[in-house]
């Protein structure tokens, strides 16, 4: 673990650093990713929270999605879609 009781203000949220502990939980629960996800995106696209963000978003898009409250709201998407106009 990282001595960070040096470190005063505010973390920087601007870039992720892997080398921290507190900040790698923060930002894989923070983005719902594994560590090894995150490391992933951070070797391909850089340390900046912005391009990580963007990576994995374009990533979770590409894959099909699953589950009640995928089916949900596409069940709901679909209802208003073919919505007779009053």
């Amino acid at each position: 673990m990282t001595d960070r009781l040096a470190v005063k203000g505010q973390q920087d949220r601007c870039h992720i650093a892997m080398n921290a502990d507190d900040e790698v939980r923060y930002w894989t629960k923070h983005l719902g990713v594994t560590r090894e996800e995150l490391q992933k995106a951070i070797d391909k696209v850089g340390n900046s929270a912005a391009a990580v963000r963007k990576e994995l978003g374009a990533s979770k898009s590409d894959k099909p999605s699953s589950g009640k409250a995928s089916a949900d709201k596409a069940n709901a998407d679909n209802a208003t879609i073919n919505k007779p106009l009053s």
